[in-house]
């Protein structure tokens, strides 16, 4: 702060007494963040100067000024490396706990099918045990049928019919005929013949059919065969 006793413009001022005026030394224009040079004042900029000072502006200043330049464009902008870095982070722990929730559900996908394979074996096994029980029954039956003890249109007929057609409805099936290929998987030779007139061994008797559940057999059939020698 100066003392000016040069001649007051105010009319108003009272008589001797001396006036004051105030000077802004900041190097850097705060209004627009430019570097001011150490001759240049407010008073010479609000006269406006023709020629400009040619003395150095300090670096400390010019610092200065710089930073508040970046400051004003950028705004927020010093911020954007920690917040980059921080969705980085958080990008990299969703993208590992996707691939974490996808091994959980293909591990659940997985362990599902077995459970569900462990479980139709399983009812499976259970109704061969079933069916394999009852083929003793179905021996009875069909010897029946053979002797004349079972006839079309009575009650034992109608009982027997239901029956198979109830165990046919689980997977079971009959097989093992005469005039049959034999089949060492399928059927079960209790006694064989040698003829002239085949080329491969065939089935000629049928002791007891053979019963298989799908593609399970529940029991081969035991025939008799022909064949060559």
């Amino acid at each position: 702060m100066t003392e000016d006793r040069s001649t007051p413009d105010d009319a108003e001022r009272p008589e001797g007494e001396p006036r004051f005026s105030f000077t802004d030394k900041r190097k850097v224009n705060p209004e627009d963040g430019s570097v001011r040079s150490s001759g240049a004042t407010p008073a010479a900029e609000g006269q406006g100067a023709s020629e400009p000072s040619d003395a150095p502006s300090d670096p400390i200043d010019a610092e200065a000024a710089e930073l508040f330049a970046q400051a004003a464009e950028g705004g927020e902008g010093s911020s954007a490396p920690a917040d980059a870095g921080r969705v980085a982070e958080l990008e990299g722990q969703v993208t590992a706990l996707t691939e974490q929730l996808k091994r959980d559900q293909a591990e659940y996908v997985n362990s599902r099918r077995r459970i569900e394979g462990a479980a139709q074996v399983s009812k499976e096994a259970a109704v061969a045990g079933v069916l394999g029980s009852l083929i003793g029954v179905l021996d009875d039956v069909e010897l029946g049928r053979q002797h004349g003890d079972i006839v079309e249109g009575t009650p034992f007929h109608a009982i027997a019919q239901k029956l198979e057609e109830v165990l046919a409805s689980h997977g079971l099936t009959r097989f093992g005929a005469v005039g049959e290929a034999f089949d060492p998987t399928l059927h079960e030779a209790l006694m064989h013949e040698e003829a002239e007139d085949v080329e491969t061994a065939t089935i000629s008797l049928v002791v007891q059919p053979g019963y298989a559940m799908n593609d399970r057999i529940l029991r081969p059939a035991r025939v008799g065969t022909k064949g060559p020698s």
